[in-house]
């Protein structure tokens, strides 16, 4: 029990004082109730006027008592744990239990209610006989702790304390995948409500769009295996209903069982689906990690200012990422609501044709723009030294920047020509990198002149600066000189293109001196999809059918977001994590359940992992020293079990302990997975 104060009277004036305790409704929610009412404070202080500080010391004392008593309690609970049975035939070695997955759990339920949408799309819009949020959120949160396949992902359920989803077969896991696609959008939308109710926010003002691929480890594209996305036929069909209601089509290219006959309207139609690549998914391409052998699928990322995902899209490996970025930018509007917010993207996806959509769907941008490129006045002015603005850090100048105004972004034709804000950056630390690249290309040019390579003329990459005789493949016949010493003047030079949304309010454009920072955290982008693959499982990909491998990248999307999320939260509360330390501290938290005088007891363990991390130049005893300093501060899961609202458990608990710690409702029957209760 404590003690408890609250307002009351006709206008709140009065203090009223009453006991309070502490219980759990029947789906192990923390809640209070009042054991009595023990009057107004201003009646109770006249006989002492440190009632309420007398009354809070005692149910103290009384509350310091009962742990001490619970601490005698657990003390003889270990030492009765030498008297259980000590043989080979027992059962052999106890289980090793993971319990970091309560973490997770506690972000997915009471931070995001996930659990409620898919427990409303079970019950609502699908046919499933399994429990749909149990699965889901198991392989959302194995994405995180050990990523594997479906099929290793089903055999490693046993590891997990709760049994998370016990009695569900292998198809369910699969099944799961085609509802996650059939609901992607909806549960995206869910998921970007919830992440902003927990950001305090209502929307992104600056949303970074950037466009990767995975590949996947067979020899064949889906062109070559004949295998068309599941949903293609319908897609197809949308596109012929849209091409009949605008007169694309007419009655005449369809025959009389609906079908399209020969003719140039309907070759035409055929083309263009063609050239939406709708029809194939797993197609080769321009790989962004050089495996131009495989065949890949092409996701494009869109995220907030905290890295968090607000949505994907998937698109066939060979698909240009200038024209996909259209379809995104025009669905991620739809479905949002996106107006007025700027677009922040490499210049991989700077067109003028890109530059006018944005503008036209009410939204600003911001994109690296080559400065190879530009025309004679802006290079000149590139060079020019006056008008640059320093940058200081430090009290040292590291850099500069020139703002020119009404820049023109040239397109193919006259009406893709687009105003904007032209930033020039100088940058020291830049040139000396981008003269240390030059220098290597040129002894690579070298080196494969003296091999008698043969090369094709390129505007990029070490090739740029080959000098050859032909226009066509031939042998290296030197280094070009000219153009070597034309990148050796570009060394340390960038240019950023700005422009805020149509009809903006003048006072959210971003000052001139933040462009560049804005631009630069572009790279989150990129370290989420460093992330996905690296940490979460992104690819290899063990699936195979389309909407199968979106539902897989829903899934690591969904993942991604939660770590954003608790990297946020960690932040908030300061004590910054990075990715790999909080993958690292969740699988550190597991647990040995041990049977002892008919109680289930949980002993906390875990496996040293890297200790010696940014420690390595330290001698033993130096090492021995920091380490003991460390354990005496807060580890790193307990950092994480209080960020999420949950109380670290000690080192011995018993059932009830050690499910009041992780906030659920633990018995003997359904903590421990049913094929190791033997092994006890």
């Amino acid at each position: 029990m404590f003690v408890s104060t609250c307002k009351g009277g006709a206008k709140g004036q009065y203090t009223y004082v009453r006991l309070m305790e502490s219980y759990r409704d029947k789906d192990g929610k923390v809640k209070h109730k009042v054991v009595q009412n023990l009057g107004r404070l201003d009646v109770l202080s006249q006989s002492n006027p440190n009632y309420l500080e007398d009354l809070k010391k005692k149910y103290q004392d009384s509350y310091a008592e009962k742990s001490r008593l619970q601490s005698l309690n657990r003390l003889a609970q270990a030492q009765t744990l030498l008297n259980f049975e000590n043989s080979v035939s027992a059962g052999g070695p106890l289980p090793l239990l993971q319990y970091g997955h309560y973490v997770l759990k506690k972000l997915w339920d009471d931070h995001l209610h996930l659990d409620r949408k898919f427990k409303d799309i079970q019950q609502r819009q699908t046919k499933a006989k399994f429990d749909l949020n149990a699965v889901v959120s198991y392989l959302c949160f194995l994405k995180i702790l050990d990523p594997h396949s479906v099929f290793y992902s089903f055999g490693d359920q046993d590891g997990f304390l709760g049994a998370p989803v016990q009695g569900i077969g292998l198809d369910s896991y699969y099944n799961s995948y085609d509802y996650l696609f059939e609901h992607k959008d909806s549960i995206m939308r869910f998921f970007n409500r919830s992440v902003n109710k927990q950001l305090g926010k209502t929307k992104a003002t600056l949303i970074f769009y950037d466009v990767t691929n995975v590949y996947f480890e067979t020899a064949l594209s889906d062109l070559e295996c004949g295998r068309q996305q599941i949903d293609f036929q319908d897609r197809l069909q949308q596109e012929l209903e849209l091409a009949y209601e605008s007169g694309e089509l007419d009655s005449s290219c369809f025959d009389d069982e609906g079908r399209l006959r020969p003719c140039p309207k309907a070759d035409d139609f055929i083309k263009k689906i063609q050239e939406q690549k709708i029809e194939y998914l797993r197609m080769r391409g321009p790989s962004k990690e050089h495996r131009f052998d495989l065949p890949l699928a092409s996701i494009a990322l869109v995220i907030n200012e905290e890295g968090i995902p607000i949505d994907f899209y998937v698109y066939a490996g060979n698909a240009s990422e200038f024209k996909t970025m259209s379809s995104s930018i025009e669905s991620l509007k739809q479905k949002y609501n996106v107006k007025e917010s700027i677009v922040v993207a490499d210049r991989g996806l700077n067109s003028a044709a890109n530059l006018k959509m944005l503008q036209t769907n009410d939204l600003g941008f911001l994109m690296a723009q080559k400065v190879s490129n530009l025309d004679q006045k802006t290079t000149k002015a590139m060079f020019d030294p006056e008008g640059y603005v320093p940058i200081i850090r430090q009290g040292e100048e590291i850099g500069r920047f020139k703002v020119i105004k009404d820049w023109v972004k040239k397109g193919k034709v006259k009406e893709e020509d687009t105003h904007c804000t032209l930033v020039l950056t100088f940058d020291k630390k830049r040139q000396k990198r981008d003269l240390a690249v030059l220098e290597v290309w040129k002894e690579l040019v070298l080196k494969k002149q003296a091999q008698g390579i043969k090369v094709k003329p390129k505007s990029s990459g070490w090739a740029c600066i080959a000098k050859t005789s032909e226009k066509v493949e031939a042998k290296i016949e030197g280094v070009d000189e000219e153009v070597l010493e034309a990148k050796r003047r570009l060394a340390g030079y960038a240019a950023l293109i700005y422009k805020n949304a149509p009809d903006c309010v003048e006072q959210s454009a971003l000052p001139d001196g933040h462009l560049a920072a804005a631009y630069h955290e572009l790279n989150q982008i990129e370290s989420c999809f460093r992330v996905m693959k690296s940490h979460l499982g992104l690819r290899p990909m063990y699936v195979r059918n389309s909407n199968h491998i979106k539902g897989h990248i829903l899934i690591c999307v969904i993942a991604l977001g939660i770590l954003k999320l608790l990297q946020w939260k960690l932040k908030e509360a300061g004590a910054p994590l990075s990715i790999s330390e909080i993958v690292r501290a969740l699988n550190s938290a597991t647990t040995v359940p041990i049977k002892s005088a008919n109680e289930l007891m949980f002993l906390q363990c875990s496996r040293p992992q890297n200790i010696r991390k940014g420690l390595e130049r330290l001698t033993q005893e130096e090492l021995k020293a920091e380490l003991s300093g460390r354990r005496q501060q807060p580890s790193q899961l307990e950092i994480l079990f209080k960020t999420v609202g949950l109380v670290p458990p000690a080192r011995l608990v018993n059932i009830k302990e050690m499910g009041r710690c992780l906030g659920v409702r633990l018995t003997a029957e359904d903590s421990i997975p049913e094929l190791l209760k033997d092994m006890l």
